[in-house]
């Protein structure tokens, strides 16, 4: 059988063969080009159109003045915000009054009973004065998560839960929580100074 073929590729041309080999050789180095070459230059290609993307970028936001400016206008706008979002009164006997006016109207209207609002010390974080109170009140489950969910509505962005326990009652029906809630408000600047 090998004789065959060696005699069949004897009667052939030798270009034939030479065009058949060359063809062969030509086929296997394009197949070692697309599994050994194709992904490291696929990659190269990507390194090439990110580094093109950041000089881009980078040559924009070359002008420190021009990012100082944006961000201080980003900052003006921020503030003005939070001064707008903040609508706590000054005095700590105003806040106390509004809070538990504020807190007794959304339990009522979750139908919970607010028990005790009792106010906590005072202490500073950033430019902020924290003013805690411990909360107290007692009702249904469902009816205290959805009152503690509400505060975004009912005392706005600026108060946080640091702590809450919830207890069942002897009765077994109702359950009583106690939190202690964080109002957060600008500090008072002393001497005059705006």
């Amino acid at each position: 059988m090998m004789k065959r073929v060696v005699d069949a590729l004897g009667q052939l041309n030798e270009r034939v063969v030479l065009g058949l080999m060359l063809f062969v050789l030509g086929l296997l180095a394009f197949e070692g080009w697309l599994l050994v070459l194709r992904q490291p230059y696929a990659q190269y290609q990507k390194v090439q159109a990110t580094r093109l993307a950041l000089s881009a970028s980078l040559g924009q936001s070359a002008d420190p003045s021009n990012e100082m400016g944006k961000l201080a206008d980003e900052l003006k706008q921020l503030t003005e915000k939070l001064a707008g979002t903040l609508h706590l009164p000054a005095s700590d006997d105003q806040l106390a009054a509004s809070l538990m006016e504020m807190l007794d109207q959304s339990a009522s209207a979750h139908g919970l009973l607010l028990a005790s609002i009792k106010p906590k010390e005072k202490k500073p974080v950033s430019v902020f004065e924290e003013v805690s109170y411990e909360v107290s009140a007692k009702g249904r489950y469902l009816q205290l998560t959805a009152w503690m969910l509400d505060f975004g509505k009912t005392l706005g962005h600026n108060a946080t839960v640091t702590d809450f326990d919830m207890k069942t009652t002897e009765a077994g029906q109702l359950i009583s929580l106690s939190m202690t809630l964080a109002l957060y408000r600008p500090m008072q600047r002393r001497g005059g100074l705006p």
